[in-house]
């Protein structure tokens, strides 16, 4: 079976105890989810998450990360490390076989709020408070993804003298 590259990203509107996350509904699987999609050839996952979000959503991003902070280098771009990676089996539809997906999830910040719905690709754009996540119509790895960047959030309270608590 084969594997294909994916990127998703959790964007927050802002850190803090009442986050709220983008998500879109997915046409395709008829659930809700956060952005991503396919990386293209001629570009990196930190370029293809960025481009994934503003194509379904509208909203241009800044990723973040719990894990590592910037490293600015003059031999290089340096790129921002998914937070999580994770392999998930896409069923066979109509169009495609079945196949997995290797998705690079990174966690980023909205620079803006205006929403815009893709059509072709989803339902619905929304921005959903975390605490409405538990009881949300997704996969079971969104859930727990987007509550463990939550958690993170609290746990180290991250958001303090930062320019983008709620």
């Amino acid at each position: 079976m084969y594997k294909q590259f994916t990127v998703s990203v959790i964007v927050l509107r802002c850190l803090g105890p009442q986050s709220e996350v983008l998500m879109i509904h997915h046409k395709k699987f008829n659930r809700w989810m956060i952005p991503g999609g396919h990386i293209e050839s001629n570009e990196n996952p930190n370029q293809a998450a960025i481009r994934e979000v503003y194509e379904e959503t509208g909203i241009s991003i800044k990723l973040i990360s719990f894990l590592h902070k910037h490293l600015p280098v003059s031999d290089g771009n340096w790129l921002y490390p998914a937070e999580y990676f994770y392999e998930q089996l896409i069923p066979e539809s109509q169009t495609e076989q079945a196949h997995y997906h290797l998705d690079s999830t990174f966690v980023a910040l909205a620079n803006d709020d205006f929403l815009r719905v893709n059509e072709i690709e989803t339902n619905g754009v929304r921005w959903i408070p975390v605490s409405e996540i538990p009881f949300l119509y997704t996969f079971e790895g969104t859930k727990k993804t987007i509550l463990d960047v939550q958690s993170k959030i609290e746990k180290n309270r991250v958001y303090e003298n930062k320019n983008f608590t709620c």
